[in-house]
């Protein structure tokens, strides 16, 4: 399902873990703010508060 959460990632409250939501199973398409969901971390080995976010732009100019 390559393609269906483009720009978006899932990252673990707890641990950090971090994973591109369609590589998750995870579609999302136009969306505009963050989403929390109740998921399995496969670092923490728990259900944990996962947080389904927009990847940093790195495009902006450094000064």
């Amino acid at each position: 399902m390559k393609g269906y959460a483009p720009n978006w990632q899932v990252r673990c409250r707890k641990c950090g873990w971090m994973v591109d939501a369609a590589e998750a199973g995870l579609i999302r398409i136009g969306g505009a703010g963050r989403c929390y969901r109740l998921r399995w971390c496969p670092q923490c080995r728990r259900l944990r508060w996962v947080v389904l976010e927009k990847k940093p732009d790195d495009t902006f100019c450094k000064v």
